[in-house]
């Protein structure tokens, strides 16, 4: 029985055996048709193709992956016994895998909980580089490991070694050995010293989280890790490893980047390694065609370098305060492409893309996203009125919120609008109080913006961080009437071989109609002509313009986010460590003072030699005259009028007809005492008699007539003295708009 069983057992081992053996050649064979052929001389791949980036006009703006190839022997005996030590022990003595280092890099990696061990050999990593970057599965790993096999069975181990070390990326735009050791040391790569050696040879395994540019701490931690496996694998004694830790390091000053594009260029090829891996965006020899246009570019860096340099003479600084910084994002509107991305004042003092940070508080520039949802959600128009008053929210479970008004005064009635064009804080409250977060959040979702959003009413004022990228999205909708295209960085990405790898088709997705968006464009034309905006018709600006500016609490945030019928550039200034923007006399830096002036700047150069394009009215969209307080259309006794555009299923109704005195009254019976005389033609003016109500009303129908009977002369004059007093009272609260320097506390923003 029991020998049956054994027989049984053995045969179904040598059975498994021989069908892995044949599955094994059947992989084998499989895959060996589709590996690359080796070179008869490795040097021939010595360096793999470097990536190109084109701009939009076809320009190489980026060269990625360039490398300066060095023999053997031209590279330090201490860097080639660290490489070693740290990345292959075995390396001159296995055949290309190492199957002990296999499992123990896998124990140790089981054991950490974390990757901080790879299995490869140096042949494996130079087989996955020259080849197969691209890959991404089991499959790559069969066809790496096959191409190292005949690596090693064609080539020296010198030969290989030289390959890698030309090879590999080092970070700071480091490709081999060589280009390393001037970037970090300033040195030739055989002059390096042991400390020198353990250093470079840290940093491929993390090139960027290593980098002593980056952090020395760490980079430190990495070599003492290394000098300790030079000296465990026996290519250092105890007392080298022991100078070279209290030797001096003598890092070189990193290179100043003058590439004007490097901050798009960044974060272009932080997205590419997310979607394709870094090793085929540096070693692929892929070819990048941005949207990139490099006029833009230079102009947005003018402008910020312009108007920065003027505003820092005249504010106020405390000793060792860092500069201004600013981002600046530029759309093209019906594409969705970016022409310009400025992520900071310098990128040679720090890379910092603040372009695509979402950390800052847009302000008042969240405004329109409120505007456009109650309209959609509550039927407003730019004609309803809401009451700008004293308001206090009760929020359970908080303090009581009270907002204010930039100039804490208020302006009684007004139309939206007005309201808009004047940045009302209150009335941007009331409306995200009717309306709840949870429909302002859908909207601003509808729009581009993928930022956290605080679910409370004081997000109404711009209360949570938003990056200037997704800012020129949402205005970018605006101006393209409901069309939001994802803003976008490639055009087009070939690999070595010219084959099309990707390319971007617009397809652009109405999230609003044309009619519902256009009023709210309309109303932020009135904020550039005559509103908070009003700095880009100041400086000369003529081109149709619509837009917003936005100032964050204590003047932290400054921003204008605008845009041509084409073009939607968003600009943020401010300070990196929050620090209040202020004037030398205390007064505080707005959207309209920081931001708007490098909007200006930037347009006039964007758009010089341009024809002067207006913003297309859709079908279904009127104007109209209305009083800026009532709503109602305006008449000859209106203290205030606005243009509206508004549906047209939006019928909007004259004022009523001012309160008549009979004719056959006499002269001295029309005459009231102790009260101002009554205007020419007899007549006295007077509030509807249906006064317009503190919450928001559109006025749709004429407001109720009076009663038919005829008045007596006592009640007449009775009803003229209460409608001139309940004028005079409107009057005094309401007021006349005064026009109001930008740069200073007047400034409504």
């Amino acid at each position: 029985m029991i020998r049956q069983l054994t027989e049984k057992i053995l045969f179904a081992f040598f059975s498994l055996c021989i069908v892995g053996i044949f599955s094994a050649i059947g992989i084998y064979y499989a895959l060996s048709r589709d590996l690359p052929q080796l070179p008869a001389d490795l040097e021939n791949i010595n360096l793999s193709l470097p990536t190109e980036f084109f701009s939009a006009d076809g320009e190489i703006i980026k060269v990625l992956g360039e490398r300066h190839p060095v023999v053997l022997d031209d590279i330090s005996p201490q860097f080639r016994n660290a490489i070693i030590a740290v990345e292959d022990a075995k390396f001159y003595k296995h055949g290309g895998l190492d199957p002990i280092g296999l499992l123990r890099a896998l124990y140790q990696n089981i054991r950490a909980r974390r990757v901080i061990q790879g299995g490869s050999t140096i042949t494996q990593q130079l087989s996955k580089n020259l080849f197969f970057s691209f890959e991404r599965n089991w499959i790559r790993k069969i066809k790496e490991l096959l191409i190292a096999l005949q690596m090693e069975a064609t080539f020296t181990k010198d030969q290989i070694l030289q390959a890698y070390c030309n090879q590999i990326y080092f970070g700071s735009g480091a490709y081999g050995v060589e280009e390393a050791a001037q970037t970090y040391f300033g040195k030739r790569a055989r002059d390096l010293s042991i400390l020198q050696a353990a250093l470079l040879a840290g940093l491929p395994n993390s090139p960027n989280l290593s980098n002593p540019f980056v952090s020395l701490d760490r980079s430190m931690k990495r070599t003492e890790y290394v000098l300790e496996r030079m000296f465990r694998t026996g290519f250092i004694s105890s007392v080298q490893k022991d100078e070279a830790l209290h030797s001096e390091l003598e890092l070189a000053q990193p290179r100043e980047e003058s590439n004007p594009n490097q901050y798009f260029l960044d974060y272009v090829i932080s997205k590419l390694e997310q979607d394709y891996g870094p090793e085929l965006v540096h070693f692929g020899g892929l070819k990048i065609y941005t949207t990139l246009d490099t006029r833009f570019q230079r102009y947005a860096e003018l402008a910020a370098h312009t108007h920065l340099q003027e505003l820092e003479k005249q504010i106020a600084k405390r000793p060792g305060q860092d500069p201004l910084q600013v981002a600046l994002v530029a759309v093209e509107n019906q594409t969705g492409a970016v022409r310009s991305m400025l992520g900071g004042r310098s990128y040679s003092h720090s890379q910092f893309n603040r372009a695509v940070s979402n950390n800052r508080l847009p302000g008042s520039s969240f405004k329109p996203i409120v505007y456009l949802t109650a309209m959609e959600e509550l039927g407003y128009s730019p004609a309803t009125v809401v009451k700008d008053e004293p308001l206090s929210i009760e929020i359970p479970g908080t303090d009581i919120w009270k907002p204010q008004n930039f100039e804490e005064e208020f302006a009684g009635d007004i139309v939206l609008k007005k309201a808009l064009m004047n940045s009302i804080n209150v009335v941007s409250a009331k409306l995200m109080q009717q309306l709840g977060p949870d429909k302002v959040i859908r909207t601003a979702r509808q729009m581009g913006i993928q930022s956290p959003l605080g679910r409370h009413l004081s997000l109404a004022l711009g209360t949570s961080g938003v990056s200037p990228l997704e800012m020129a999205g949402v205005y970018s909708t605006i101006a393209n009437q409901g069309i939001y295209n994802e803003p976008n960085f490639i055009r087009r990405i070939e690999d070595f071989s010219g084959t099309r790898l990707y390319e971007r088709f617009i397809h652009g997705v109405q999230k609003f109609s044309p009619k519902s968006v256009y009023p709210l464009l309309d109303m932020m034309r009135g904020v550039v002509e005559g509103g908070t905006g009003r700095m880009v018709r100041r400086m000369g600006f003529d081109h149709p313009a619509a837009g917003k500016t936005g100032t964050s609490n204590d003047f932290k945030d400054a921003w204008f986010d605008g845009f041509t019928n084409d073009l939607t550039v968003t600009v943020w200034v401010g300070y990196d460590d929050n620090d209040p923007m202020l004037y030398q006399n205390g007064r505080g830096l707005t959207g309209a003072s920081a931001a708007a002036p490098i909007w200006v700047y930037f347009m006039q150069k964007a758009l010089e030699g341009k024809d002067k394009m207006n913003f297309p009215v859709p079908k279904g969209i009127h104007f109209e005259q209305v009083d800026a307080r009532t709503g109602y259309l305006a008449s000859p006794n209106s203290p205030e009028e606005v243009t509206v555009a508004v549906k047209d299923e939006v019928k909007l109704s004259p004022a009523p007809p001012p309160m008549e005195v009979k004719e056959s009254l006499s002269p001295a019976q029309s005459t009231v005492p102790d009260a101002k005389a009554a205007p020419e033609g007899g007549k006295v003016p007077s509030t509807p008699l249906s006064p317009v109500s503190p919450d928001p009303v559109s006025p749709g129908a004429p407001q109720a007539a009076p009663p038919a009977t005829a008045p007596t002369v006592s009640k007449v004059l009775d009803d003229s003295v209460d409608s001139i007093r309940a004028l005079v009272k409107q009057l005094e609260t309401v007021g006349n708009p005064v026009e109001r320097s930008h740069g200073g506390p007047s400034e409504k923003d």
